[in-house]
């Protein structure tokens, strides 16, 4: 599947700013699962950009504006190949995480962080849930059907706990950013909203990911921005400026299927 992904997020400040210096993670991913055929970012008013990856591999897109404005918008016009490839089957037990140097080699996606702390009752059901499954990806499911957070949770909320519970009984997870289409019928030249979602990675031996807000694997409705422990380290936009506080943002993305 070929996906066209236009995406727009634009600040109205409170009055004149100046010297904005911004990081975008809006860029998708290039990997097994994505072929990523165009990315181009265009800010307006335009600046200086330089690109690179950062730690976690996540392309970061550097933005620097001198001109004086009072609305600043960033825009993304990205087509990808979904390959549909299956890097490995999903475990069929536990047995992997329990080999010499897992904790060590990921430590990073095992320790919880502001974001992702389980709470004592989460943490009993991690246990619980763990003990009744037969495999990781089973356990995330599992816990995604039980923590769903309410109607009034944030879009993060669900990723988020269900990683806090998952580090909680030694299961690495790690945070993924990405595009997500709607779901429902999406033939060749069908437009819809999409959202910059968030969803998870597991490791059972190999990364298998799995949405917790939509309880099922992911598919050809994501595509991957960037990877973390949580959001804090792939945030879509972070920067500072000169100028008066407060602005307010709104976000558009615009997801098209082209094959």
């Amino acid at each position: 599947m070929r996906l066209r992904i236009a995406a727009t997020i634009a600040h109205r400040h409170a009055g004149e700013v100046s010297q904005v210096h911004l990081q975008a993670r809006l860029s998708p991913a290039a990997t097994a699962l994505q072929v990523v055929l165009a990315h181009p970012l265009a800010s307006e008013p335009t600046g200086w950009q330089l690109s690179h990856d950062d730690y976690w591999g996540t392309r970061v897109v550097e933005l620097e504006v001198t001109e004086a404005h009072e609305r600043f918008q960033l825009s993304l016009l990205s087509d990808v190949n979904l390959t549909g490839i299956v890097t490995a089957a999903p475990a069929t037990d536990f047995a992997r995480l329990d080999a010499a140097g897992v904790e060590d080699s990921f430590t990073e996606f095992l320790r919880p962080t502001a974001l992702t702390t389980a709470s004592d009752a989460d943490a009993r059901v991690a246990v619980r849930l763990r003990q009744e499954t037969p495999n990781p990806t089973a356990l995330a499911e599992a816990l995604s059907r039980e923590l769903a957070p309410g109607p009034d949770a944030g879009v993060d909320d669900a990723t988020h706990r269900v990683i806090g519970a998952l580090r909680a009984v030694g299961v690495p997870a790690r945070f993924v950013s990405g595009y997500r289409a709607p779901v429902g019928d999406f033939e060749p030249g069908a437009s819809a909203a999409g959202e910059i979602a968030s969803w998870l990675d597991v490791w059972d031996g190999t990364w298998q990911g799995f949405d917790p807000a939509r309880v099922s694997p992911i598919g050809d409705r994501h595509v991957i921005i960037g990877w973390g422990r949580d959001r804090a380290d792939v945030p879509p936009l972070r920067g500072i400026y000169c100028g008066p506080e407060g602005a307010a943002c709104v976000t558009e993305v615009q997801v098209t299927r082209l094959a």
